[in-house]
């Protein structure tokens, strides 16, 4: 689940200036208790929506982001890495190249299908998806369970998700590997956010961190970005999708899907 998806859901600690939201109301509705109205610095507010302007209003982009997720594994709370480079051209081209330790894999999208690949195995899937990139997004997580990383970035229209926060601050500045920023937060109940837009005209996101206070270990999703490029000129090859030889097509199975003790596909049912 992404950032836009999770502020949907999700308030920031009282440090942060976060009021709860006014939408609880009583089922009787006999009466209502007042609500403290939703509190969202005006500057984090401001630097939040020229950043999304930029994103939104750039017919294309490329970026590098290196990754860090924390995970419980033997009973230790451990960082994982990996790194994401992007090209995406609106309103239906993507593709991106993601290496960790353990995978490494590109994914491609043309607005009419997506296709994954997975290079040490030299295994892809492709799925039918029509449409913009927000489009088939959807249908790629909703159908068959595909999420991309860092996917708040590529959304036709990233402010939207504002209309779902409960409080927002501004903490003034600060420097990411060398480069000024204005540091923002946002939040709900679920999680907080904190992000580092480069301060100036060029106020492009440089750091991003999610805490995840609801679950037990509160882990964090670290993502530092770097080699921003606005409406670069991106050839058709980018985003067409070869197989490299000697590679092997797999289904790829709905998210829906039952397998037999075969390992066979079994529909499912209509109830």
């Amino acid at each position: 689940m992404g950032l836009c998806a999770l502020l949907t859901v999700a308030t920031l600690p009282k440090v942060a200036l976060a009021q709860e939201s006014s939408t609880a109301a009583k089922s009787d509705s006999s009466s209502s208790a007042a609500v403290p109205p939703v509190t969202i610095n005006p500057e984090a507010d401001r630097v939040f929506k020229q950043t999304c302007a930029l994103l939104s209003g750039a017919k294309s982009f490329s970026v590098s982001a290196e990754v860090w997720e924390d995970q419980v594994v033997s009973g230790h709370k451990i960082a994982t890495t990996k790194t994401v480079d992007v090209s995406l051209r609106r309103p239906n081209d993507l593709q991106l190249e993601v290496h960790s330790p353990k995978h490494t894999r590109g994914f491609w999208v043309d607005g009419k299908t997506v296709t994954i690949l997975d290079r040490p195995h030299n295994l892809y899937g492709t799925i039918p998806a029509a449409g913009t990139i927000d489009q088939v997004m959807d249908k790629a997580q909703d159908n068959f369970g595909i999420t991309f990383p860092l996917e708040d970035l590529f959304v036709s229209d990233p402010y939207a998700a504002m209309a779902h926060v409960t409080g927002g601050a501004y903490f003034g500045k600060a420097t990411i590997l060398g480069t000024p920023c204005q540091y923002i937060a946002f939040g709900t109940d679920q999680i907080d956010v904190q992000l580092w837009v480069q301060d100036g005209a060029e106020g492009l996101p440089r750091k991003l961190v999610i805490t995840y206070k609801q679950e037990k270990t509160q882990p964090q999703y670290t993502a530092i970005f770097s080699n921003w490029k606005l409406n670069p000129k991106l050839p058709d090859s980018t985003f067409a999708f070869k197989p490299p030889a000697g590679a092997s097509k797999i289904d790829m199975l709905p998210a829906s899907a039952e397998l037999t003790p075969t390992g066979r596909t079994k529909e499912p049912s209509n109830k």
